[in-house]
């Protein structure tokens, strides 16, 4: 399993607000089952690779969608292959050491 975190950026909407954008690609992301936690500044979505390789794809075309000639997507993969890694376990993982 792999994690992935895309942020997406419509350029030349006309206005500084994007969260109209921001929401209709979320729609996306909740749409595909994966397992997935919104923040601030992207989103973080797990699952298996080729599963998460289509959905940034169609995360992206979604502000073309809307009438943007041109976005900009910023995606993070961590695809570890020695053994199963989640959100949650990477998180308990940090904060396990803050308590030593």
């Amino acid at each position: 399993m792999a994690i992935m975190e895309i942020s997406v950026v419509p350029v030349g909407t006309g206005g500084t607000s994007l969260s109209k954008y921001v929401a209709r690609a979320f729609e996306v992301v909740r749409k595909s089952n994966l397992k997935y936690e919104l923040t601030p500044m992207g989103t973080v979505i797990e699952g298996p690779i080729d599963e998460l390789f289509n959905l940034a794809r169609e995360i992206h075309e979604v502000c073309f969608s809307m009438g943007i000639k041109r976005v900009l997507t910023t995606i993070k993969i961590d695809d570890r292959r020695d053994r199963e890694g989640t959100m949650e376990q990477k998180k308990r993982s940090v904060k396990e050491k803050l308590d030593v």
